[in-house]
């Protein structure tokens, strides 16, 4: 092998440095001023120098304090923790952290994971105050504070169950929620499964983070069931659905629809009730909703002007007064207190009542006695046992007698009457008497409303209320105003002196308002 050992070389002119076309190879150590690389240089067999300024090596030894321009894309492997003291740092391919990084500002781009499990998921976890973590159960995340694992943001009350799970609806009830993270302050609102509508409770004790005492308010049955709702200070909510159940609404005994009809105009209206029961034991109170059975803003067209008793369903007060017959349609509603029921009925109000037949024999289209609904039976009496006189009812006419004679010896009387009194309505004004033999050869007939039973006598009669020797006819007369709606006795009368000889017979006798005749 040649040498050449020179102290100094230079090009041909000794002007510059030698051109080496084919490379050189140095084994030993080389020291130079400068080095011109057209492509690389070749130290050892791991380093390479470009002439470019890059050097690439296997691996590099030392704390890299030096190293700039470093790629984002390359690995960087160090045995103490790595850090960036540039803003940002992208890490585009994910980083996973065995122990612990520190960061003074992070910005991701994409999701940050961070561990996830449910409650129970949590034990056996080896925490450290500050350690956060998703729970998938309560859907939050939570931190640990050293004792306990908490949400971050708004706390999250849990409801598990409550107790009753029904009341009467009515305001007062103390309900028990039992659950867990509750806080002291915390409201409690019952929340409706139809419309929403949120109630709150009347009040709220706070016995411990896993029991509240709640007043239920006043909640109706339409809006049943009721869910339950926790909110504590911090915001934090906490629903049981459909946990709640208000009662029973009332229910109604008096069926829908009419109350009575034909009920005399200007008439005291009485015995007319409604009732209505509680399934819950409550009181009921009655109340109309329309304003037509208790307003008077327009009597008597629409209106009819009554009372209505609250606690018993009572219905009083003077019918209104009429023109025509008229039927009222009103509705009234029972309450517990808190639900309802609404019902709707009506009275029907006649302006003139319909006759009324004390007797209505064949020829007048009745059945005599037994067509008389009002008379329970007819009665004939009489003086002197030496005379001889009756009276009776059959399906034709009322027929009472009397003949003496001179055996007599006095005046003598008969008379048939009616064995029960019967009221005349009040608004009959007008009484028909349809008399159809008359006789009578010594003093006089009679017939008319008398006060006893049996006192066909003329000293008897209502004073002004009986009428005499009219013989036979139809007569039609205007009743006393002082007797409408009172009751007596009618009765027909035969009177003379010893030697009578009479008889009387009426075939119709009635009463009715000059509005509505027969």
């Amino acid at each position: 092998m040649s040498r050449i050992r020179a102290n100094q070389i230079t090009n041909q002119s000794a002007d510059g440095a030698p051109t080496v076309q084919n490379g050189i190879i140095v084994s030993g150590v080389t020291t130079s001023t400068s080095v011109d690389v057209d492509d690389f240089l070749d130290v050892g067999s791991n380093i390479k120098i470009g002439n470019a300024g890059v050097i690439t090596a296997t691996s590099f030894v030392g704390d890299g304090s030096g190293l700039i321009g470093v790629a984002s894309t390359d690995n960087i492997v160090t045995g103490t923790a790595a850090t960036f003291n540039t803003y940002p740092v992208d890490i585009n391919a994910g980083m996973s952290v065995t122990g612990v990084a520190t960061f003074d500002q992070v910005s991701v781009g994409g999701t940050f994971v961070m561990p996830s499990g449910n409650t129970a998921s949590r034990t056996g976890v080896n925490t450290s105050v500050g350690d956060f973590r998703f729970n998938s159960q309560t859907g939050k995340v939570e931190f640990y504070g050293g004792s306990e694992w908490k949400n971050i943001g708004a706390s999250q009350p849990l409801i598990n169950n409550i107790s009753p799970t029904s009341f009467p609806g009515t305001a007062g009830t103390s309900i028990t929620v039992v659950g867990n993270n509750f806080e002291s302050g915390c409201n409690v609102h019952f929340v409706s499964s139809v419309n929403g509508s949120s109630t709150a409770a009347g009040s709220v004790a706070f016995v411990n983070s896993g029991i509240l005492t709640a007043t239920a308010p006043a909640l109706t049955v339409a809006g049943e069931p009721y869910g339950v709702r926790v909110t504590n200070p911090d915001g934090g909510q906490g629903l049981l659905e459909a946990a709640l159940d208000a009662g029973s609404a009332p229910t109604w005994t008096t069926p829908a629809g009419s109350l009575g009809t034909g009920i005399l105009k200007d008439a005291t209206l009485s015995g007319v009730a409604v009732t209505a029961t509680d399934p819950d034991g409550q009181s009921i109170t009655y109340s109309e909703v329309t304003s037509i059975l208790t307003s008077n803003a327009n009597t008597p067209a629409t209106t009819m002007n009554l009372t209505l008793d609250s606690a018993n369903g009572a219905i009083t007060g003077t019918t209104p007064d009429v023109s025509s017959d008229t039927t009222y349609n009103f509705t009234i509603r029972a309450s517990d207190g808190t639900n309802t029921n609404d019902r709707s009925f009506s009275l029907g109000i006649m302006a003139a009542s319909n006759p009324l037949y004390w007797f209505r024999g064949s020829a007048h289209g009745g059945n005599g006695g037994s067509d008389t609904s009002v008379v329970t039976g007819w009665g004939s009496n009489g003086n002197n046992s030496a005379s001889n006189g009756g009276g009776d009812a059959n399906s034709s006419r009322l027929y009472v007698y009397k003949n003496g004679s001179s055996s007599t010896g006095t005046g003598i009387h008969q008379q048939l009457f009616s064995n029960n009194s019967v009221t005349i309505p009040a608004d009959h004004d007008t009484f028909k008497v349809v008399i159809s033999t008359y006789t009578n050869n010594t003093h006089y007939n009679s017939y008319g409303w008398s006060n006893q039973t049996g006192s066909g006598r003329n000293q008897y009669y209502v004073g002004g209320a009986n009428w005499d020797r009219r013989g036979t006819g139809t007569f039609t007369d205007t009743i006393p105003a002082s007797m409408r709606g009172n009751a007596y006795h009618w009765t027909i009368h035969c009177y003379g002196g010893q030697y009578l000889s009479a008889n009387h017979q009426a075939t119709l006798v009635m009463t009715y308002n000059s509005a509505n005749p027969p």
